[in-house]
Protein backbone atom coordinates (compact mmCIF):
# COMPACT_ATOMS: atom_id res chain seq x y z
CA UNK A 1 0.00 0.00 0.00
CA UNK A 2 1.27 3.59 -0.59
CA UNK A 3 1.86 6.23 2.62
CA UNK A 4 -2.18 7.07 2.83
CA UNK A 5 -2.76 3.83 4.52
CA UNK A 6 0.28 4.61 6.63
CA UNK A 7 -1.20 8.34 7.58
CA UNK A 8 -4.42 7.48 7.93
CA UNK A 9 -5.01 5.00 11.14
CA UNK A 10 -8.83 2.99 10.87
CA UNK A 11 -9.52 -0.29 9.07
CA UNK A 12 -7.69 -2.92 7.55
CA UNK A 13 -5.19 -1.40 4.21
CA UNK A 14 -7.44 -2.86 1.80
CA UNK A 15 -10.69 -0.83 3.71
CA UNK A 16 -8.86 2.29 4.46
CA UNK A 17 -11.75 4.84 5.79
CA UNK A 18 -10.98 8.96 5.96
CA UNK A 19 -12.36 11.06 8.61
CA UNK A 20 -14.26 7.75 9.34
CA UNK A 21 -16.52 8.74 6.26
CA UNK A 22 -14.62 8.15 2.71
CA UNK A 23 -13.65 4.45 2.04
CA UNK A 24 -10.31 4.47 -0.15
CA UNK A 25 -11.02 2.06 -3.17
CA UNK A 26 -7.79 2.52 -5.33
CA UNK A 27 -5.31 4.77 -6.16
CA UNK A 28 -5.90 6.62 -9.40
CA UNK A 29 -2.62 9.17 -9.51
CA UNK A 30 0.47 10.07 -7.88
CA UNK A 31 2.27 13.13 -8.21
CA UNK A 32 5.01 15.10 -6.49
CA UNK A 33 2.81 16.20 -3.85
CA UNK A 34 -0.37 14.55 -3.20
CA UNK A 35 -2.07 11.13 -4.17
CA UNK A 36 -5.58 10.85 -5.59
CA UNK A 37 -7.84 8.16 -4.74
CA UNK A 38 -10.93 6.18 -5.53
CA UNK A 39 -13.09 6.68 -2.54
CA UNK A 40 -16.77 5.85 -1.87
CA UNK A 41 -18.48 8.41 0.40
CA UNK A 42 -20.18 6.68 2.93
CA UNK A 43 -22.56 9.05 3.86
CA UNK A 44 -24.30 9.96 0.57
CA UNK A 45 -23.28 6.48 -1.29
CA UNK A 46 -21.39 7.94 -4.05
CA UNK A 47 -18.10 7.82 -5.37
CA UNK A 48 -15.86 10.69 -5.30
CA UNK A 49 -12.16 11.58 -5.69
CA UNK A 50 -9.76 12.21 -2.36
CA UNK A 51 -6.42 14.08 -2.47
CA UNK A 52 -4.47 13.78 -0.01
CA UNK A 53 -1.22 16.00 0.17
CA UNK A 54 1.37 14.40 0.97
CA UNK A 55 4.17 16.81 2.07
CA UNK A 56 4.15 17.75 5.86
CA UNK A 57 2.42 21.56 6.93
CA UNK A 58 1.94 22.99 10.37
CA UNK A 59 -1.39 23.74 9.69
CA UNK A 60 -4.87 22.27 11.65
CA UNK A 61 -7.73 19.91 10.58
CA UNK A 62 -9.78 23.30 11.56
CA UNK A 63 -7.71 25.74 8.61
CA UNK A 64 -8.40 23.02 6.09
CA UNK A 65 -12.29 22.55 7.30
CA UNK A 66 -12.56 26.81 7.00
CA UNK A 67 -10.36 26.31 2.99
CA UNK A 68 -12.91 23.35 2.26
CA UNK A 69 -16.13 25.89 3.16
CA UNK A 70 -14.84 28.51 1.13
CA UNK A 71 -14.23 26.20 -1.84
CA UNK A 72 -17.38 24.69 -1.49
CA UNK A 73 -19.34 28.18 -2.03
CA UNK A 74 -17.75 28.19 -6.00
CA UNK A 75 -20.28 26.77 -8.04
CA UNK A 76 -19.24 27.00 -11.62
CA UNK A 77 -19.66 24.24 -14.99
CA UNK A 78 -15.50 24.44 -15.63
CA UNK A 79 -14.45 24.00 -11.78
CA UNK A 80 -14.72 20.11 -10.04
CA UNK A 81 -16.66 20.94 -7.12
CA UNK A 82 -14.97 20.58 -3.84
CA UNK A 83 -16.94 18.49 -1.02
CA UNK A 84 -15.41 18.15 1.94
CA UNK A 85 -11.80 19.14 3.32
CA UNK A 86 -9.66 18.16 6.28
CA UNK A 87 -6.12 17.04 7.54
CA UNK A 88 -4.57 13.30 8.87
CA UNK A 89 -2.96 13.19 12.02
CA UNK A 90 0.41 14.17 10.79
CA UNK A 91 -1.20 17.45 9.70
CA UNK A 92 -1.72 16.79 6.03
CA UNK A 93 -4.74 18.05 4.09
CA UNK A 94 -7.39 16.37 1.84
CA UNK A 95 -9.67 17.34 -0.20
CA UNK A 96 -12.62 15.28 -1.35
CA UNK A 97 -14.40 16.48 -4.90
CA UNK A 98 -16.12 15.39 -7.41
CA UNK A 99 -15.07 12.53 -9.51
CA UNK A 100 -15.01 13.12 -13.27
CA UNK A 101 -15.08 9.64 -15.11
CA UNK A 102 -12.31 10.20 -18.01
CA UNK A 103 -8.75 11.18 -18.18
CA UNK A 104 -6.69 14.44 -17.69
CA UNK A 105 -5.07 16.33 -20.01
CA UNK A 106 -1.61 15.05 -19.32
CA UNK A 107 -2.86 11.80 -20.62
CA UNK A 108 -4.12 13.12 -23.78
CA UNK A 109 -0.97 15.34 -24.54
CA UNK A 110 0.87 11.54 -24.45
CA UNK A 111 -0.59 10.42 -28.01
CA UNK A 112 0.67 13.69 -29.37
CA UNK A 113 -0.44 17.59 -30.12
CA UNK A 114 -4.00 18.62 -30.05
CA UNK A 115 -5.74 20.14 -33.33
CA UNK A 116 -6.01 23.55 -33.33
CA UNK A 117 -9.88 24.10 -32.84
CA UNK A 118 -10.14 21.35 -30.13
CA UNK A 119 -7.12 22.97 -27.94
CA UNK A 120 -9.18 26.38 -28.57
CA UNK A 121 -12.22 24.25 -27.17
CA UNK A 122 -10.36 23.10 -23.84
CA UNK A 123 -8.77 26.39 -23.27
CA UNK A 124 -11.79 28.64 -23.77
CA UNK A 125 -13.18 26.22 -20.85
CA UNK A 126 -10.54 26.81 -18.61
CA UNK A 127 -10.17 30.18 -19.03
CA UNK A 128 -13.84 30.69 -18.70
CA UNK A 129 -12.94 28.87 -15.35
CA UNK A 130 -10.61 30.97 -14.11
CA UNK A 131 -12.34 34.26 -14.69
CA UNK A 132 -14.89 32.68 -12.41
CA UNK A 133 -12.21 32.05 -9.96
CA UNK A 134 -10.82 35.11 -10.20
CA UNK A 135 -14.15 36.82 -9.98
CA UNK A 136 -14.31 35.19 -5.98
CA UNK A 137 -10.83 36.78 -5.46
CA UNK A 138 -9.32 34.16 -5.95
CA UNK A 139 -6.40 32.56 -7.38
CA UNK A 140 -5.28 28.79 -8.39
CA UNK A 141 -1.73 29.13 -9.02
CA UNK A 142 -1.18 25.43 -10.58
CA UNK A 143 -3.07 25.43 -13.94
CA UNK A 144 -1.15 22.41 -15.92
CA UNK A 145 -2.46 19.65 -17.94
CA UNK A 146 -2.18 17.12 -14.94
CA UNK A 147 -4.93 19.57 -13.13
CA UNK A 148 -7.65 19.85 -16.62
CA UNK A 149 -10.21 16.71 -17.18
CA UNK A 150 -11.43 15.68 -19.97
CA UNK A 151 -14.70 14.36 -19.24
CA UNK A 152 -16.32 10.85 -21.04
CA UNK A 153 -18.68 13.52 -22.29
CA UNK A 154 -16.22 15.95 -23.63
CA UNK A 155 -16.63 18.57 -20.83
CA UNK A 156 -13.42 20.23 -19.65
CA UNK A 157 -13.81 20.95 -15.99
CA UNK A 158 -10.40 22.47 -14.00
CA UNK A 159 -9.65 21.01 -10.71
CA UNK A 160 -7.22 20.87 -7.96
CA UNK A 161 -8.14 24.40 -6.88
CA UNK A 162 -8.98 23.18 -3.67
CA UNK A 163 -5.20 21.75 -3.13
CA UNK A 164 -3.18 24.70 -4.70
CA UNK A 165 -5.28 26.79 -1.77
CA UNK A 166 -4.57 24.58 0.94
CA UNK A 167 -1.04 23.73 0.22
CA UNK A 168 -0.51 27.61 0.15
CA UNK A 169 -2.26 28.60 2.89
CA UNK A 170 -1.08 26.12 5.24
CA UNK A 171 2.72 27.47 4.76
CA UNK A 172 4.12 24.36 3.28
CA UNK A 173 7.51 23.54 5.29
CA UNK A 174 9.35 21.28 2.51
CA UNK A 175 12.80 23.16 1.86
CA UNK A 176 12.10 24.82 -1.79
CA UNK A 177 8.98 23.97 -2.39
CA UNK A 178 6.77 26.30 -4.64
CA UNK A 179 3.10 25.99 -4.79
CA UNK A 180 2.84 25.48 -8.73
CA UNK A 181 4.12 22.88 -11.16
CA UNK A 182 7.87 24.43 -11.90
CA UNK A 183 7.14 23.83 -15.68
CA UNK A 184 4.06 26.37 -15.76
CA UNK A 185 5.39 28.44 -13.30
CA UNK A 186 4.65 32.33 -13.80
CA UNK A 187 7.92 34.50 -13.64
CA UNK A 188 6.57 36.62 -10.77
CA UNK A 189 6.17 32.87 -8.97
CA UNK A 190 9.81 32.25 -9.55
CA UNK A 191 11.46 35.46 -8.51
CA UNK A 192 9.12 35.48 -5.55
CA UNK A 193 6.82 38.28 -6.38
CA UNK A 194 2.69 39.02 -5.37
CA UNK A 195 1.29 36.83 -7.68
CA UNK A 196 -2.40 37.17 -9.06
CA UNK A 197 -4.50 36.44 -11.56
CA UNK A 198 -2.19 37.53 -14.48
CA UNK A 199 0.22 34.37 -13.00
CA UNK A 200 -2.75 31.83 -14.05
CA UNK A 201 -3.66 33.66 -17.32
CA UNK A 202 0.69 32.71 -18.23
CA UNK A 203 0.34 28.85 -16.98
CA UNK A 204 -2.80 28.44 -19.36
CA UNK A 205 -0.57 30.35 -22.05
CA UNK A 206 1.93 27.46 -21.61
CA UNK A 207 -0.55 25.14 -21.15
CA UNK A 208 -2.08 25.78 -24.90
CA UNK A 209 1.27 26.00 -26.74
CA UNK A 210 2.22 22.36 -25.51
CA UNK A 211 -1.41 21.33 -26.59
CA UNK A 212 -0.65 22.49 -30.14
CA UNK A 213 3.08 21.36 -30.49
CA UNK A 214 2.89 18.62 -28.19
CA UNK A 215 6.10 19.75 -25.89
CA UNK A 216 6.50 21.32 -22.67
CA UNK A 217 8.21 24.21 -23.15
CA UNK A 218 10.13 24.27 -20.22
CA UNK A 219 11.80 21.05 -19.63
CA UNK A 220 13.81 19.59 -16.96
CA UNK A 221 14.54 19.56 -13.46
CA UNK A 222 12.48 22.04 -10.92
CA UNK A 223 15.56 24.75 -10.81
CA UNK A 224 16.17 24.29 -14.51
CA UNK A 225 12.69 25.41 -15.41
CA UNK A 226 12.41 27.80 -12.42
CA UNK A 227 15.01 29.53 -14.26
CA UNK A 228 14.88 29.55 -17.40
CA UNK A 229 11.72 31.72 -17.99
CA UNK A 230 13.90 34.16 -16.38
CA UNK A 231 16.44 34.01 -19.47
CA UNK A 232 14.28 33.63 -22.34
CA UNK A 233 10.85 33.68 -23.40
CA UNK A 234 8.39 31.08 -24.71
CA UNK A 235 9.62 29.82 -28.28
CA UNK A 236 5.97 30.47 -29.74
CA UNK A 237 6.51 28.82 -33.50
CA UNK A 238 4.92 31.30 -36.39
CA UNK A 239 3.87 28.66 -38.40
CA UNK A 240 0.49 28.24 -35.79
CA UNK A 241 -2.68 29.33 -37.86
CA UNK A 242 -5.47 31.53 -36.48
CA UNK A 243 -3.99 33.63 -34.64
CA UNK A 244 -2.38 31.68 -31.97
CA UNK A 245 1.27 33.09 -31.99
CA UNK A 246 -0.17 36.47 -31.00
CA UNK A 247 -2.09 35.24 -28.27
CA UNK A 248 0.06 32.89 -26.90
CA UNK A 249 2.63 35.73 -26.89
CA UNK A 250 0.73 38.47 -24.85
CA UNK A 251 -0.84 35.45 -22.56
CA UNK A 252 2.88 34.45 -21.50
CA UNK A 253 4.34 38.20 -21.69
CA UNK A 254 7.43 38.47 -18.67
CA UNK A 255 4.77 41.55 -17.22
CA UNK A 256 1.83 40.24 -15.61
CA UNK A 257 0.46 43.56 -16.50
CA UNK A 258 0.39 43.13 -20.34
CA UNK A 259 -1.39 39.88 -20.49
CA UNK A 260 -4.92 39.65 -21.17
CA UNK A 261 -7.66 38.80 -18.93
CA UNK A 262 -9.26 35.76 -18.99
CA UNK A 263 -12.57 36.53 -20.05
CA UNK A 264 -10.58 38.23 -22.95
CA UNK A 265 -8.66 35.02 -23.66
CA UNK A 266 -11.84 33.07 -23.67
CA UNK A 267 -13.37 35.23 -26.72
CA UNK A 268 -10.44 35.02 -28.48
CA UNK A 269 -10.23 31.02 -28.32
CA UNK A 270 -14.20 31.04 -29.18
CA UNK A 271 -13.33 32.96 -32.02
CA UNK A 272 -10.34 30.19 -32.99
CA UNK A 273 -12.90 27.22 -31.71
CA UNK A 274 -15.57 28.84 -34.33
CA UNK A 275 -12.89 28.82 -37.54
CA UNK A 276 -11.90 32.62 -37.13
CA UNK A 277 -8.76 33.66 -35.79
CA UNK A 278 -7.96 35.38 -32.36
CA UNK A 279 -6.47 38.85 -33.11
CA UNK A 280 -4.85 39.51 -29.84
CA UNK A 281 -1.32 40.12 -29.51
CA UNK A 282 1.52 41.59 -27.16
CA UNK A 283 1.93 45.18 -26.60
CA UNK A 284 5.25 46.05 -27.41
CA UNK A 285 6.87 47.54 -24.21
CA UNK A 286 9.64 49.02 -26.41
CA UNK A 287 7.19 50.69 -28.97
CA UNK A 288 8.27 54.48 -27.68
CA UNK A 289 12.10 53.77 -28.17
CA UNK A 290 11.52 54.11 -32.05
CA UNK A 291 10.07 57.90 -31.27
CA UNK A 292 12.78 58.36 -29.02
CA UNK A 293 15.08 57.63 -30.81
CA UNK A 294 13.50 59.56 -34.40
CA UNK A 295 13.47 62.83 -31.48
CA UNK A 296 16.83 62.49 -30.63
CA UNK A 297 18.09 61.99 -34.57
CA UNK A 298 15.94 64.80 -34.93
CA UNK A 299 17.55 67.00 -32.29
CA UNK A 300 21.12 66.10 -34.06
CA UNK A 301 20.40 66.93 -37.54
CA UNK A 302 18.97 70.43 -36.38
CA UNK A 303 22.46 72.87 -36.95
CA UNK A 304 23.08 75.43 -34.52
CA UNK A 305 22.67 79.28 -35.41
CA UNK A 306 26.20 79.97 -34.87
CA UNK A 307 27.45 77.57 -37.20
CA UNK A 308 24.79 77.61 -40.07
CA UNK A 309 22.45 80.32 -40.07
CA UNK A 310 19.69 80.89 -42.23
CA UNK A 311 20.08 82.36 -45.72
CA UNK A 312 18.00 85.15 -45.18
CA UNK A 313 19.75 86.37 -42.03
CA UNK A 314 22.35 88.45 -41.90
CA UNK A 315 25.51 87.86 -40.74
CA UNK A 316 26.68 89.62 -37.69
CA UNK A 317 29.75 90.37 -38.53
CA UNK A 318 28.60 92.65 -41.54
CA UNK A 319 26.41 94.80 -39.20
CA UNK A 320 27.88 97.95 -38.52
CA UNK A 321 28.78 98.68 -34.77
CA UNK A 322 29.46 101.66 -33.01
CA UNK A 323 32.85 101.12 -31.56
CA UNK A 324 34.53 101.20 -34.91
CA UNK A 325 36.86 98.49 -37.13
CA UNK A 326 39.81 97.38 -34.98
CA UNK A 327 43.27 99.22 -35.12
CA UNK A 328 44.57 96.70 -37.17
CA UNK A 329 42.45 97.28 -40.11
CA UNK A 330 43.45 100.72 -39.80
CA UNK A 331 46.79 99.78 -40.00
CA UNK A 332 46.57 97.92 -43.03
CA UNK A 333 44.60 100.77 -44.38
CA UNK A 334 47.96 103.33 -43.58
CA UNK A 335 49.89 100.38 -44.75
CA UNK A 336 48.19 100.04 -47.85
CA UNK A 337 47.89 103.71 -48.60
CA UNK A 338 50.96 104.23 -48.11
CA UNK A 339 52.26 102.01 -50.54
CA UNK A 340 50.25 102.96 -53.16
CA UNK A 341 51.12 106.95 -52.04
CA UNK A 342 54.44 106.47 -52.18
CA UNK A 343 54.70 104.13 -55.45
CA UNK A 344 53.08 107.27 -57.19
CA UNK A 345 55.36 109.69 -55.67
CA UNK A 346 58.48 107.80 -56.58
CA UNK A 347 56.72 107.16 -60.27
CA UNK A 348 56.10 111.05 -60.66
CA UNK A 349 59.51 111.70 -59.31
CA UNK A 350 60.74 109.92 -61.96
CA UNK A 351 58.56 111.53 -64.64
CA UNK A 352 60.02 114.92 -63.51
CA UNK A 353 58.51 115.49 -59.94
CA UNK A 354 55.09 116.11 -58.54
CA UNK A 355 53.24 119.37 -57.70
CA UNK A 356 51.64 120.08 -54.40
CA UNK A 357 47.76 119.80 -57.12
CA UNK A 358 48.96 116.41 -58.37
CA UNK A 359 48.82 115.31 -53.75
CA UNK A 360 45.62 116.46 -53.68
CA UNK A 361 43.99 114.90 -57.20
CA UNK A 362 45.32 111.69 -55.72
CA UNK A 363 43.90 112.45 -52.51
CA UNK A 364 40.62 113.08 -54.13
CA UNK A 365 40.58 109.89 -55.88
CA UNK A 366 40.40 107.70 -52.87
CA UNK A 367 37.31 105.83 -52.57
CA UNK A 368 34.94 107.69 -50.00
CA UNK A 369 34.79 104.64 -47.74
CA UNK A 370 38.33 104.16 -47.56
CA UNK A 371 38.65 108.37 -47.44
CA UNK A 372 36.43 107.95 -44.24
CA UNK A 373 38.53 105.01 -42.74
CA UNK A 374 41.49 106.94 -43.22
CA UNK A 375 40.23 110.00 -41.44
CA UNK A 376 39.23 108.04 -38.40
CA UNK A 377 42.89 106.17 -38.05
CA UNK A 378 44.16 109.50 -38.42
CA UNK A 379 41.73 110.78 -35.61
CA UNK A 380 42.88 107.79 -33.71
CA UNK A 381 46.61 108.22 -34.05
CA UNK A 382 46.32 111.89 -32.96
CA UNK A 383 44.04 111.73 -30.22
Amino acid sequence: MSDVTQAIPSGEPEQVVVADRYGLIAMLGRGGTAEVWRAEDRALGRQVALKLVTVPTDDSAARAGEEARLLAKLNHPGLVPVYDAGSDDRGRPWVVMELVEGETLADTLKRGPVPSRRAAVIGRSVALALGYVHSQGLVHRDVKPANVLVGLDERVRLTDFGIARLVDSARVTSTGMMVGTASYLAPEQVTGESVGPPADVYALGLLLLECLTGAREYAGSTVEVALARLHRQPVIPQSLEAGWPGLLAAMTARDPAARPRPPAVADELAAIASGGEATTVLAAAAAPAPDRTQVFARTAAVPEPRYDPPAAAPRPAAVPVRRGPSPWVYALLLLALGVAVIGGLLYADARGGITPGQLEEVDRDLPDELERDLQRLRDAVDG
